[in-house]
């Protein structure tokens, strides 16, 4: 796939991402500080050089061996003539695009967390021996990507390669091959964090032999640099030839890694991480415009999907001074199905249609989790003309939406405002008028 092709499939709407647990107060229960970056849940990765001429029967144990782990992402080498239904378990899917060097470095994924949203094929290194022969091409590498978004939101792109060898006629590829690696991270870290796994057939431990100031400059961080300790890839002495990369690596939390001795002569290399701050978030603190014309109803869809991806005992706290969306009502009611708590106040002159039929399904007993209540006095508690704070929603514990509209058809029909926040402290500053406007004691 060309890259002007990948950042057009990459340009996605706002996507939103729940988490947490429930109570009515999750933000201010939740341990943390004002201000406290989300961090996403747990992400494993496995990089695994299967070699190739291996046995089926040591082949299917090394395969099985990297699914024992319950990986997120895999990164394979050496699977060329491995079919994929041997790669993919029940669960994971996988992307590579096939030929003799374009298969050989296949992504996989778990398909119970994460959603390919694009994929593509990048040539790493193109050198050729000098005389035709029938010897296998060693200067001649592919990595392959996908770009996946998780079932909450997240969004992260995930790198598989392998390096040409440091040894004759490709010995002077090591830099190039990174330089040629990092143009593919940079198309794909502007949507997003970016993960690569390979063997790059560099020892990291030999100062002589890994780029180290180049790997830098380009933006890469090997895990080893996280946690200060090389790990042996390498059944041949012990070398650490296998790397998982970070691009960038301030979005990550790096939880621990470890090597598992498999039949390969590599060792697999495993990496636990999260994702924290904004990577964390589909949520993105600032400010969402609508134009009647071009975006009429971008608010309107913010605060749906706000509801639409509360997780299962997650609360809503829903404000609009006035009701009359159809879309925010079926929302609600989708919501109390998962097992959403959801809390309605507003301050209609009339009850609308919408209302009636969420009274039904919430109640008006504020004291208990989910429920309806009307204040016609709303000015009187400086609540925004609509808001939704959302206890567990776009990857934040703490998610907040303001419009200058109240959640009517006719705020398609002119230029309405959003602003987002995903901080505790301004959570917390709307909740007590919320709840006094409603009537419930705190």
């Amino acid at each position: 796939m060309a890259i002007a092709a990948v950042v057009a499939a990459l340009a996605v709407s706002l996507l939103w991402l729940p988490g947490g647990d429930g109570g009515v107060r999750l933000a201010a229960d939740t341990p943390g500080t004002p201000g406290t970056e989300p961090v996403s849940a747990p992400l494993r990765i496995v990089q695994a050089n299967i070699k190739s001429n291996m046995s089926t029967a040591k082949t299917k144990a090394d395969i099985a061996a990297v699914y024992a782990q319950r990986p997120d992402f895999v990164t394979f080498n050496e699977v060329t003539y491995r079919p994929d239904s041997w790669l993919t378990p029940a669960g994971y899917q996988l992307w590579r695009t096939p030929g003799a060097f374009t298969g050989e470095t296949p992504v996989a994924w778990n398909t119970a967390r994460w959603n390919m949203v694009a994929q593509g094929t990048w040539m790493i290194s193109n050198k050729l021996r000098k005389q035709p022969s029938k010897e296998f091409e060693l200067g001649k590498r592919y990595a392959n990507w996908v770009s996946l978004q998780s079932n909450i939101g997240e969004r992260i792109s995930v790198i598989s390669t392998h390096f040409a060898p440091r040894s004759g006629y490709t010995k002077d590829q090591i830099e190039p091959s990174f330089k040629r690696l990092a143009l593919l991270v940079d198309q794909l870290r502007a949507h997003g964090p970016v993960l690569v796994g390979g063997d790059l057939n560099v020892n990291y431990r030999a100062a002589a032999e890994y780029p180290r100031t180049t790997v830098t400059a380009l933006g890469l961080t090997p895990v080893y640099d996280v946690t200060g300790a090389a790990l042996p890839t390498g059944m041949y002495r012990n070398s650490t030839i296998d790397y998982i990369l970070l691009a960038s690596a301030g979005q990550y939390t790096v939880r621990g890694q470890s090597v598992r001795v498999v039949h390969s002569d590599h060792r697999q290399l495993t990496a636990d991480l999260a994702l924290t701050g904004s990577s964390a978030s589909a949520f993105s603190p600032g400010t969402v415009l609508t134009d009647p014309r071009t975006s009429p109803r971008a608010v309107t869809a913010l605060m749906v999907r706000s509801i639409n991806l509360a997780p299962k005992g997650a609360v809503v706290h829903l404000a609009t001074r006035d009701l009359k969306m159809a879309a925010v009502v079926k929302a609600i009611q989708q919501a109390r199905k998962r097992g959403v708590h959801v809390q309605l106040l507003t301050s209609g002159k009339k009850v609308s249609a919408g209302e009636r039929t969420l009274i039904k399904l919430l109640g008006t007993n504020v004291r208990k989790k989910s429920w309806v209540a009307h204040q016609r006095n709303w000015t009187r508690y400086h609540l925004p003309a609509a808001s939704s704070l959302v206890s567990a929603s776009g990857g934040t514990r703490a998610l907040r939406i303001d419009s200058n509209r109240p959640l009517v058809k006719d705020a398609h029909k002119v230029a309405t405002r959003a602003v987002v926040t995903i901080d505790k402290t301004s959570y917390d500053s709307l909740f007590v008028p919320f709840f006094k406007a409603a009537g419930r004691p705190l």
